[in-house]
């Protein structure tokens, strides 16, 4: 479907790309991966066009609809509505919508005007072929999936924030039905909600699909094949990115063992030709020794070390209560209510993860137990002996650009520069590196030289407020080995679902103003609220029965559901028949000569509203789980 041949691509004197070779095949589902930086985004925009190759070709479809979700876009700021920018994604559905209605007001002047009666007809036909009267249905529910409330729809687009816009922009190309969708860290403001929400409806998603991610979640779950973008090179494996891991894993251990068999080589040839250089009676011999090893392939093994590399001083012993918080109230404002009634008990060496939709108080929430924001009502109590540690999600902001790392950590603390260099050496600087500026960084060395500021001074009780976002995937997995080794309590933010897993937290969701915790990791959070909502939509209450007669009873009622499920079923299937026929009904109308084409128009529009309402509910209830 795409074949990239002998493609490079130069920026000055940097090779970002240099003779990939890449075939990408219909329907595949791909994952991109590679650190930051190597050319991940730039291998998106050579498939989109909007960048040639230096050399080499690409060979896409011709007249294939293809949707590309940059990292960074600039947005529209037009007056239009959220659901307005939304559901205008197609610009083919918009073209026909306005030659409708143009042809619509020369009827009116010409009503016994055939051609136009049958080009309308063949408009309504390609405008339903393109699912245009399901595209304000179809907005609605993945800005509803994507975290928007019902009332915002109809506020003007320039108004959101930054973030909010870039979730509009995702739900637009998500719906504008292309055969390619390139999407480039498309969760990165999103919240786990939203993040679960994106993972369902990509699944189900009907066309080819490349993904530039740091979630590791959303890779195994939705790709079945990776391409690694390392180095000016462009690796193709065949699997998700758990497969990926470990067939690289696999490739770098023959990669050691082959260096090693070929320095063992090498050494025995040396050694032969220093045993017998000055012997005339082997100079050809050693000659020959010396052009063997000079042919001698050579293996170049590259291991990130920065991950591993990191060492963490023991903090110092908290009494068993670290923190607790009675019938907590915040808001910024007396009537502004954010956090009501929140009773939180956390005792040493407790992790948790707090999780919630952006906006729930999850940040507020922390910085309360930080000691940065006081509540408006109730009582908090630090524990004995508490060292707090508290890093913000803007925490690479805080750090001063024209400063060196050694700088950094030297500035305002009471060290010598040899405990400075061995605290920067424990957190995986370099001696070179400690003179770098801060503002060269890249993401994953901010936050261990925010670590390391933190650690000059042990903290026993870390609380961190979202220290996944820039960060690559090395960097994560760099950070979830600190957090496993920390001999201390946690208190985090994170999107990152496998972070969180691998953290093995127990988890505080944050919703409605309140707090519920769950005295399980993520998995155990997700299967308690499945059920509760399984619950609610079934009305289905399931217990330990210990008696058979309860349990007879039990599996009566249990019958008695999955009957009505399947005749409810049955009755939404018949009613969309009747409707899917009204809908043909209305539009062979439009080629009668005195056709109410704005009757007919309205009639089909509501007639499009009520399939998607009934298909909607036959979802819900067909994805209800049947009671065992």
């Amino acid at each position: 479907m795409i074949n990239l041949s002998n493609v490079s691509k130069y920026f000055g004197t940097q090779d970002v790309l240099n003779g990939i070779d890449i075939q990408i095949n219909e329907y595949e589902k791909i994952g991109i991966v590679g650190p930051n930086g190597q050319g991940k985004s730039t291998f998106f925009n050579l498939i989109s066009g909007e960048i040639n190759p230096d050399e080499g070709y690409i060979n896409t479809p011709k007249k294939i609809t293809m949707s590309y979700m940059h990292q960074n876009v600039k947005l529209s700021y037009k007056k239009e509505s959220l659901i307005e920018y939304t559901e205008n994604s197609n610009p083919n559905l918009t073209k026909i919508k306005n030659e409708i209605k143009n042809i619509n007001n020369q009827i009116q002047k010409e009503p016994k005007n055939t051609l136009l009666v049958n080009k309308l007809d063949d408009l309504h036909e390609n405008y339903a072929l393109l699912d245009g009267y399901e595209m304000t249905h179809k907005a609605k529910t993945a800005l509803s999936g994507l975290g928007f409330k019902e009332n915002q729809y109809v506020e003007p687009f320039k108004n959101f924030s930054g973030g909010w816009k870039m979730r509009a922009e995702l739900a637009r190309l998500l719906i504008s039905n292309p055969k390619i969708l390139l999407l480039d860290e498309p969760s990165n403001y999103l919240d786990l909600p939203a993040i679960e929400w994106l993972k369902k409806y990509l699944e189900n998603f009907n066309g080819t699909m490349l993904m530039i991610s740091h979630d590791r979640y959303l890779l195994n779950s939705l790709t079945s094949k990776t391409i690694e973008i390392s180095n000016g090179n462009a690796i193709k494996y065949e699997g998700n990115y758990e497969y990926y891991i470990n067939e690289k894993n696999k490739r770098l251990e023959h990669e050691l063992n082959k260096e090693k068999n070929l320095s063992k080589k090498r050494n025995e040839i040396q050694n032969f030709i220093d045993k017998f250089r000055a012997n005339s009676k082997k100079a050809s011999l050693v000659q020959s020794r010396i052009k063997m090893l000079d042919k001698m392939e050579q293996v170049d093994v590259k291991i990130n070390k920065a991950s591993t590399n990191i060492r963490i001083p023991t903090p110092p012993a908290s009494g068993k209560n670290v923190i607790s918080i009675s019938t907590g109230d915040f808001g910024y404002t007396e009537k502004e209510i954010i956090l009501k009634s929140v009773d939180l008990n956390i005792d040493r060496n407790e992790k948790f993860a707090f999780i919630g939709a952006n906006g729930a108080g999850k940040t507020t929430l922390l910085k309360i137990l930080a000691g940065k924001l006081k509540l408006q009502r109730g009582d908090i109590k630090v524990g004995h002996n508490v060292i707090i540690g508290y890093q913000s999600q803007e925490f690479g902001e805080t750090l001063n650009p024209d400063l060196s790392v050694f700088e950094t950590l030297s500035k305002d603390n009471d060290l010598n520069d040899n405990d400075v260099r061995k605290i920067l050496g424990d957190f995986g600087f370099s001696k070179d590196s400690i003179y770098k500026k801060t503002k060269v960084l890249s993401g994953g060395e901010k936050i261990r030289l925010s670590f390391a500021k933190m650690f000059s001074n042990p903290p026993n009780y870390l609380i961190l407020d979202e220290p996944t976002t820039h960060l690559d995937i090395d960097g994560r997995a760099g950070l979830e080995k600190i957090l496993k080794d920390y001999e201390g309590t946690i208190c985090i933010v994170s999107h990152d679902i496998t972070f969180i897993r691998n953290l093995d937290a127990h988890i505080i969701h944050v919703n409605n103003n309140e707090i519920n915790r769950y005295y399980g990791n993520y998995d155990y959070f997700l299967n308690k609220s499945n059920n509760q909502l399984i619950n609610k939509n079934s009305e289905i209450k399931t217990k330990k029965i210990n008696y058979k007669k309860e349990q007879r009873k039990s599996k009566a009622e249990l019958r008695l559901i999955k009957q009505q499920k399947t005749k409810k079923l049955k009755s939404l299937e018949k009613s969309l028949d009747e409707l899917h026929k009204h809908q043909k009904v209305l539009i062979d109308k439009t080629k009668e000569s005195d056709a109410d084409f704005m009757k007919i128009n309205t009639a089909l529009n509501e007639t499009a509203k009520k399939i998607k309402l009934i298909e909607s509910e036959w979802e819900t209830i067909s994805q209800i789980t049947d009671p065992q």
